[in-house]
């Protein structure tokens, strides 16, 4: 199949998927943010963000080595799959040899059973779900989304509403989802006959946690970039205020699920063999249209900012859309920066994935100190804003070292300009901003214009052909 018609076919497919199950759960916000005060909702995020912190620790990462190697011809996929697995219970084991020293630590005390089995779930789940994809059950993975979006969405209402368990009821909700999804992925997928033990060979196995232990500590610098904020404002200001900068964030994840749906069928068509010349022109092509996409939706999101935020959260919260135009701004940046990321899995460069991140997570933190104390919440959206830009143009320079992708500087330049004059309006309350922001967005649509309009055209024309 064509590279393009397969990527547009797979993304499409996630979609469903992804974005839909996404999408489905930010409808949420309203009901979380009614049955949660704003300290509940602040201690719930920072429990499940601290399992997130924990998950790759636990697992070594192990689902990144599974897909990239899964998707190798030459691999031994009962070897992958099993490896997978047998990581990931390893790192649970000795998890739970460290939950006394977990227990102590001051918000976990009196849920750290529930983080663990929320860590547990999240990682098996992961393992079943990357390995799916490999065997190239792709509608499956799109199914398995969906039926975890709908339970965890089921068992949300069930035990914050008609079982009013409070924090503990929403957790426990995502853990049921991931395990009930695991099964059913784990039998439908019939992976049972790639489990054996016979096959594990330590040749793999070191190959394996070679590639996937640097990400692990990418990972966590990811996680500093953007959770630390949420513990330092917890800190310096109360839990409060960290349940309102949680919701702020929930708005411009809209970006980085469009960006994630995309991740997960550009992996399986970045990977394919190509030579260098083909390789560099397809991701050069694929590239404009992501990033005039990505640019187009922060526009479009930040325009809408205050009217989102009033129908997607309660009263109280309605002041965090304050700090959704900088962080969808550092969202865009973000979502450029990751896909600069693989062309370091295609080269198997995780170290320069690791190098990256960890220099955006320094800045973040460093200046997540100082900007918090000055501007409060707004602080540690800017401080967000910046380490994703400086990671982007960090890893835009060192890849064509490797892959030479094309860019339009001027035009990315005022993109980011006109997104910038959006945020500043807004923040302003400049006389007729919804005015200037409109207008805003529609000359970054007429900037990006061209590249949609031919990628659109090569898409509709390709299906007539294919339909001919």
């Amino acid at each position: 199949m064509n590279p393009y018609r397969s990527l547009i076919s797979n993304t499409v497919l996630f979609g469903i998927s992804t974005f839909g199950a996404r999408f489905l759960t930010f409808l949420l916000t309203p009901f979380y943010t009614r049955v949660l005060s704003s300290a509940e909702y602040g201690v719930t995020d920072l429990l499940l963000q601290t399992g997130n912190l924990i998950i790759p620790i636990a697992s070594v990462g192990i689902a990144n080595a599974v897909i990239r190697y899964g998707l190798e011809r030459t691999s031994n996929q009962r070897s992958v799959f099993t490896t997978g697995l047998l990581v990931t219970l390893a790192g649970f084991f000795l998890l739970l040899l460290a939950a006394p020293l977990l227990d102590q630590i001051p918000f976990l005390s009196g849920y750290l059973w529930l983080v663990l089995l929320y860590v547990l779930a999240a990682n098996i789940h992961s393992v079943c779900n990357q390995f799916a994809r490999t065997m190239g059950h792709i509608r499956l993975f799109a199914l398995d989304g969906i039926l975890r979006t709908v339970l965890t969405i089921v068992f949300n209402i069930l035990l914050l509403a008609v079982f009013p368990l409070g924090v503990t009821g929403y957790i426990l909700a995502n853990v049921l989802a991931d395990g009930i999804t695991t099964v059913f992925m784990f039998l439908r997928a019939r992976e049972w006959r790639y489990l054996r033990l016979s096959a594990v060979s330590r040749r793999d196995t070191a190959r394996m946690l070679r590639y996937s232990a640097p990400l692990v500590p990418s990972t966590l610098c990811s996680w500093v970039i953007n959770i630390s904020d949420r513990y330092l404002i917890a800190l310096l200001i109360g839990n409060a205020a960290t349940g309102i900068y949680a919701v702020a964030n929930k708005i411009p994840t809209v970006l980085f699920t469009v960006a994630n749906t995309f991740s997960s069928a550009w992996q399986l068509s970045a990977l394919a063999e190509q030579t260098r010349a083909e390789k560099e022109r397809f991701f050069s092509n694929v590239y404009a249209v992501y990033s005039a996409i990505a640019f187009v939706v922060a526009s479009g999101v930040i325009l809408t900012a205050q009217i989102s935020t009033r129908l997607l959260a309660a009263p109280d919260y309605y002041e965090s859309w304050r700090y959704v135009p900088v962080l969808t701004l550092a969202t865009t940046f973000g979502c450029l920066g990751s896909f600069l990321s693989s062309v370091y899995m295609v080269e198997q460069r995780s170290g320069a994935t690791l190098f990256t991140t960890a220099l955006g997570a320094v800045v973040n933190v460093v200046g997540n100190f100082f900007l918090i104390q000055l501007w409060g919440s707004m602080g540690a959206a800017v401080s967000t804003l910046i380490s994703y830009l400086l990671i982007l143009i960090v890893r835009a320079v060192h890849t064509r070292t490797m892959l030479r992708i094309r860019w339009n500087i001027p035009q990315f330049l005022f993109s980011v300009l006109l997104l910038g004059l959006q945020c500043m309006m807004m923040e302003a309350d400049t006389p007729l901003w919804p005015v200037w922001s409109s207008l805003c967005l529609l000359a970054v649509c007429l900037l990006h214009a061209n590249v949609l309009f031919m990628a659109a055209r090569k898409v509709l024309g390709g299906r007539r052909r294919g339909t001919s």
